[in-house]
């Protein structure tokens, strides 16, 4: 049994640190370890206390390297006591990274030896020589926390006149791919694109990094003959649809894709996509990686819109609580607390919005979201100050409630982890006064995962219209149980002029609301059988107005 590496729940880098944590290379040769001899023996040979299972990096050997002719012929196996992906082994001729190869080959003596590592643990390749001695090492690429491990270094003669060097290498190009999807189910990582090196048409290898930490290795071999019609003279055979064991605790991960240059040239980091590990027990319906979803593009519109910094959003932060911090950013920019957006071609000039003024969205939240379809706003919503841009502060609080009466067919009570169910948000700096607009999106941020009741208004349980009122009432708003009052109990704003806070409403029935939060997402309580949750608005198709409380 593989332990549940703990060490990938650290920080999630963005920007140019990502690139960094996320390239992948090779611990540098002394030039005694490149002219060193190791002589390998059989594995199934070894006791197993000869493989340490504390040291953090990847064990193995060479057990055969033999030259014939021009070409050396070698095997192996590889294997990393972290994780149980495959390890990759990197060849090394005469100190430069020659190519690369998989330790996935059927091994059944390795298992017997060491039950922990399985059997598809096997490595061979060969390797072609010019005239003159030269020496190969062989690296086992670390999975997870530790380091590379060079696993053999020896030296061979191909006999006969040295060959004279004219110029410097080649230059090679950097591979090329698309990464089209990435999921994470059964404690594996899906991860699904292709990759190319335009100078060699034989198929590459790709890494799959999470968190800036390898787990494992994959070849792109699969058949792409849209990649073959793209780029006749490299062939079909450069897609990669990968399968990587990765036991991981529960949190939020940023898995990136790096394809690797079959010459040893520059790698390619082909991208990163963020994916969320539940815990055990939480159903789907909780929304889990829709939520990190929204974290990132709500996170992304208030640093685009100049409202906040990179470091202002603590990356090993919950979904729910980088939410927070980007909403309040927003909202800070858009009633002055913060400087305006920077002055850009073809976007309005920016606006404050205040107690009688709604702002044009684009100058401070940056594009109109898609909303999906719906009818142009018309008649509706009330005249007078919009409550939700005011400041927040002694207010007579009520407690609205209503156990509601939608009992059967309800999801059930989820505990508390302080992450994805009732998470815990970060405080208000001293002497803070928050707009009633980031009290109301904080309350109702703190009852993500409680069950949708029809007709629940709280503590524990909520409807659509019960979630919008009791998150307003702790911001010390008074709103109706009803949809169809809500719609009225605010001043109409447009699609382009949502701020968070603002209600959107949907259906000619008005059938749903939820509390808009930024980037298209809003908080909701959907239905029966679902959670409080985040949703993109563009979902449900039906889009019919929005208000600002």
């Amino acid at each position: 049994m593989y332990p549940r590496f703990v060490e990938l729940r650290r920080t999630v880098t963005t920007g140019c640190a990502l690139v960094a944590a996320a390239s992948i290379s090779l611990m540098s040769l002394t030039a005694q370890q490149a002219s060193a001899t190791v002589a390998p023996r059989p594995a199934a040979a070894l006791p197993s206390a000869a493989i340490s299972l504390t040291a953090h990096y990847p064990v193995g050997q060479v057990e055969t390297a033999t030259l014939a002719g021009t070409t050396v012929s070698y095997s192996g196996w590889s294997a990393d006591r972290d994780l149980p992906g495959t390890v990759r082994v990197a060849v090394l001729f005469d100190g430069g990274v020659f190519k690369s190869v998989l330790a996935s080959g059927p091994r059944v003596d390795i298992a017997k030896a060491f039950p922990m590592f399985g059997a598809n643990r096997g490595f061979s390749g060969k390797v072609a020589m010019a005239i003159g001695t030269h020496t190969l090492c062989w690296v086992a690429v670390n999975l997870g926390e530790g380091h590379n491990n060079v696993l053999a270094c020896k030296s061979f003669t191909v006999p006969g006149s040295p060959q004279r060097k004219f110029g410097p290498p080649p230059v090679t190009r950097p591979p090329v791919g698309a990464f089209d999807a990435l999921s994470y189910a059964g404690g594996r990582l899906y991860v699904h694109g292709w990759s190319a090196d335009p100078d060699d048409p034989t198929s590459t290898l790709v890494d799959v990094v999470a968190n800036g930490l390898r787990l494992g290795s994959v070849s792109a071999d699969g058949i792409r003959n849209d990649v073959a019609q793209a780029y006749p003279a490299l062939g079909a055979r450069h897609g990669f649809d990968a399968r990587v064991s990765a036991p991981l605790d529960p949190g939020n991960y940023l898995a990136c894709v790096v394809l690797l240059n079959t010459a040893g040239g520059k790698d390619t980091t082909l991208g990163c996509r963020i994916f969320t590990v539940l815990p055990v027990g939480v159903p789907n319906a909780l929304g889990a990686n829709t939520a990190v979803a929204a974290a990132a593009a709500v996170q992304a519109q208030a640093i685009g819109s100049g409202a906040a910094g990179v470091s202002e959003f603590p990356a090993s932060a919950s979904a729910a609580a980088r939410i927070t911090l980007a909403v309040r950013a927003l909202l800070q920019q858009a009633t002055g607390r913060r400087p305006g957006p920077r002055v850009r071609p073809g976007v309005p000039a920016f606006a404050l919005a205040g107690p009688n003024k709604v702002v044009d969205e684009q100058a401070v939240m940056g594009p109109t979201p898609y909303l999906g379809n719906y009818p142009a706003a018309t008649a509706g919503g009330r005249t007078g100050a919009a409550r939700s841009l005011e400041g927040f502060g002694g207010d007579a609080l009520w407690n609205p409630g209503s156990p509601g009466v939608g009992l059967l067919g309800a999801a059930p009570v989820l505990p508390a982890n302080g992450t994805t169910v009732r998470p815990v948000l970060p405080g208000y700096p001293a002497r803070y006064v928050p707009l009633r607009a980031e009290v109301a999106i904080g309350a109702a941020l703190a009852h993500l995962g409680d069950p949708y009741v029809w007709a629940a208004a709280g503590p524990d349980t909520f409807d659509c219209s019960g979630l919008v009122q009791w998150a307003y009432a702790k911001a010390g708003v008074s709103l109706a149980h009803y949809t169809g009052s809500q719609a009225v109990q605010g001043v109409r704003v447009k699609p382009n002029q949502l701020l968070p806070g603002d209600l959107v409403l949907f259906g000619g029935d008005l059938h749903h609301v939820g509390i808009y939060i930024g980037a298209g997402y809003m908080l909701d309580a959907p239905d029966t059988g679902a959670y409080v949750r985040l949703d993109k608005i563009s979902w449900f198709g039906d889009f019919a107005l929005a208000v600002r409380p």
